[in-house]
């Protein structure tokens, strides 16, 4: 019974890791990536998203990482097929209760057809060459 208790972490992961499809090239070229985003719609739909989540949301600073790049998403719950669309990263830099900066934070987000997703550290996502 011990043994058996010390293997379970190990077909958990193994089981975590078999739910991941690879994606193929095919599926790549003939992805349906939606309509690309509109700057600065989308930059504006990422800060109203934001603002009830910082402490003080009127004086948050975000910096855009290029501009946004078809790529897919396993999203969260959703391990497969992955969602295809665009994939924007943001550098948001705001406030604690001291009225301090406290330095960017990444956060990458995933768009399609207008539909902005908050993406985890957990979900894995991939910009397409």
């Amino acid at each position: 019974m011990n043994a058996s208790l010390r293997s379970l972490p190990a077909l958990l992961l193994l089981f975590t890791v078999g739910c991941v499809t690879p994606v193929t090239p095919e599926e790549i070229a003939s992805a349906d990536y939606g309509a690309a985003p509109v700057s600065p719609m989308y930059q504006n739909a990422i800060k109203r998203f934001m603002q009830p989540l910082l402490f003080e949301p009127s004086s948050a600073r975000f910096r855009f990482v290029g501009e946004p790049q078809k790529g897919y998403a396993y999203l969260s719950g959703r391990r497969k097929p992955p969602l295809f669309g665009y994939l924007v990263d943001v550098n948001i830099d705001g406030k604690n209760l001291k009225g301090d900066y406290v330095g960017e934070q990444p956060h990458r987000f995933f768009i399609k057809n207008n539909t902005l997703y908050v993406l985890n550290k957990s979900d894995n996502a991939e910009v397409v060459p």
